[in-house]
Parts: C-alpha cells; sequence; structure tokens
C-alpha cells in the first residue's frame, strides 16, 4: 500500500522577519521629497544609526510602517534616550551641510575676503583674529537664516571688512 502523504501546514505562515537596518533607511529616503543630496544623507544617517545602535527590531518595524511624513509613527520616540540623542544630533549636522550646500556666491566671496585679510600683516594680528571671529559668528548663523538674508548680510560684512582693511593699510582688491 502506498500512502501518499501532503504536507499539512496548521495556523498561519511564520512572520516575514523584520525588516533590515537597509531596509528602514531605504523607506526612510521613499519618504522624503525631493531626492537631493540631503534626502539622501538622511537615509544614511538612519542606516548608520540603526546599524550602529543596533536599534531593536520594533523600531524597524516602525520605520517601515510609517506611510507618510505628514501621519508619522513618532518612532524616533520609541528610541532609548541616547540612540534618541544619536540620531538627533547626526540629522541637525546633516542639516547644517544641507544648509552650507546652498550658501550663496556673496558668502563665499565674504569667506575669501577674510583668507586674505588673515594674511595682511598691516592690519594687527589681534583686529585680525577679530574680523574672523565676526566672520564665524556669521558663518554660524547661515543654518538660521533664508539664502536672501544669507545673501545680504555677506554682502555687508564683505564690504566693510574691505572698508576696514583700506583704512589699515591693507588693499584686498
Amino acid at each position: 500500500m502506498i500512502v501518499a502523504g501532503a504536507a499539512c501546514r496548521h495556523g498561519a505562515p511564520p512572520p516575514p522577519p523584520p525588516p533590515s537596518c537597509t531596509a528602514a533607511a531605504d523607506h526612510v529616503l521613499s519618504l522624503l521629497e525631493p531626492k537631493d543630496d540631503h534626502a539622501r544623507e538622511v537615509r544614511s544617517v538612519f542606516e548608520t544609526r540603526c546599524r550602529e545602535d543596533r536599534w531593536p527590531e520594533d523600531i524597524r518595524i516602525c520605520v517601515v510602517a510609517t506611510a507618510s511624513l505628514k501621519d508619522p509613527r513618532h518612532c524616533k520616540a520609541k528610541l532609548a534616550p541616547a540612540l534618541r540623542a544619536h540620531l538627533e544630533t547626526d540629522l541637525a549636522a546633516a542639516a547644517v551641510r544641507a544648509r552650507d550646500r546652498t550658501v550663496p556666491e556673496s558668502c563665499r566671496a565674504y569667506a575669501r575676503t577674510i583668507d586674505k585679510i588673515m594674511t595682511c600683516d598691516a592690519i594687527p594680528q589681534a583686529a585680525r583674529d577679530a574680523m574672523h571671529q565676526g566672520y564665524e559668528a556669521l558663518r554660524q548663523s547661515w543654518t538660521n537664516q533664508d539664502e536672501d538674508s544669507r545673501d545680504d548680510g555677506c554682502r555687508a560684512a564683505a564690504d566693510a571688512l574691505r572698508q576696514a582693511a583700506s583704512s589699515m593699510g591693507c588693499d584686498l582688491l
């Protein structure tokens, strides 16, 4: 007698494996618009933090289950405080780099003016240091300004520096 056996499955199929850090990061990118350098950097931050901080599977599942940034699942809030701090720090740094990529030409010219001033021996070192500190303070504020404000501020600051340098015997033109 031949008995044909059929494999019987009782119950639900096993659940799929939890999403990987790469899958979670890819999903974050899919939610971001536009798909620019900043969006790709945010994706990279999510993958790096997930992998290095060993995010638990429930966090990865939460990220992948987020359907829209307009309807968040608050996955970041579910991270342990230290892990959330790592993510927030890296995302903030990515935002600063994104803002720096959109620096107007007037601000790059201002930076070149500062570089020239720093080599002008006619200006006392203390004055050069103060001018450089002023530049650094303005540069730090760029992340909180729109492009027009940055452009206006850089033009005005560069003009003031050129006038000050000229009055101290340093021609920057």
